[in-house]
């Protein structure tokens, strides 16, 4: 498996969504990373383009809006002037700022304010760095999310909808019931690529794309059919990124955060104290939000 030259991915980890650095007549960027994490992404595309962002991005692609992946969009945006291109859905959210949608409220986390300039539809085709990226369609983890597949060399970058092992979580108390539909619909549509290479929103990239795809369904179907299970997992990787985020954030407001997100469940309020016990008790093992 070997990446094309004018494709470099920038990995880094829970904290930041990878960043896809696409050199050519149309250098851009896929994805941003956490608004911390804003001076790697442009020393990165510095080395690979042999150019600054400032003058020479011209695009920021994205594939969904959750804060680990367009938490840099703001600085980029204000840096290059490159407008942000994203599915309608996210268009939405973003430009009439509506944080709980972004997984914004209740959560602690942090995301410069920033605009869509341009929608793009899935199965509409968007030329990014050196070549015509194909948009597929991947709700459930995230409204509005969208992966983007080169034909040529087969590489799909799929954000957080397919990762080697899993997918980023679902939240159906914020996004509702259907994401577990949603999920699986996203699972089709980036099976039908049969792509040869992912570049997956968390982790390297990787091939075995059936697999891959095999993995998360049997994944999601546990997880449809185990919700407090799933609960543990959406607060337990939300405090998780908090704690990374924010390392000095005392115990104190750890549990406070924790214990909202927990009521926002409607849980009675006998069960909150042990869940919250039983979030806590597993923070330090948290996996990525996504």
């Amino acid at each position: 498996m070997r990446l094309p030259e004018s494709v470099h991915v920038l990995v880094r980890g829970w904290m930041h969504g990878n960043v896809v650095v696409l050199r050519g007549a149309a250098p851009a960027l896929i994805d941003t990373g956490y608004h911390t994490g804003v001076d790697d992404v442009c020393a990165a595309f510095l080395a690979h383009v042999g150019a600054p962002v400032d003058t020479h991005l011209e695009r920021i692609a994205l594939t969904h809006t959750h804060s680990d992946h367009g938490g840099g969009a703001a600085a980029l945006q204000a840096r290059s002037q490159a407008p942000v291109t994203a599915h309608p859905d996210t268009a939405r959210m973003v430009n009439d700022w509506d944080t709980e949608a972004m997984w914004l409220d209740e959560t602690g986390q942090q995301m410069p304010r920033y605009r869509v300039d341009q929608t793009i539809e899935p199965g509409e085709t968007l030329v990014l760095g050196d070549r015509a990226w194909e948009v597929v369609w991947t709700p459930g983890h995230a409204t509005g999310g969208i992966a983007f597949f080169d034909p040529t060399d087969g590489i799909l970058v799929t954000g957080d909808a397919l990762w080697e092992n899993g997918f980023g979580i679902l939240n159906p108390w914020t996004d509702g019931p259907q994401v577990f539909d949603d999920a699986a619909r996203a699972l089709d549509h980036i099976a039908e690529t049969k792509a040869r290479i992912i570049i997956p929103g968390h982790g390297s990239p990787f091939s075995g794309l059936s697999v891959a795809v095999d993995r998360a369904r049997s994944r999601l179907d546990y997880l449809h059919r185990n919700p407090a299970r799933l609960q543990v997992l959406v607060v337990r990787s939300c405090v998780g990124f908090l704690r990374m985020a924010r390392p000095d954030i005392s115990a104190v407001q750890v549990r406070q955060i924790t214990e909202e997100m927990v009521r926002g469940f409607g849980l009675p309020e006998g069960a909150v104290a042990e869940r919250v016990a039983e979030v806590l008790g597993g923070v330090t093992a948290a996996g990525p939000r996504g």
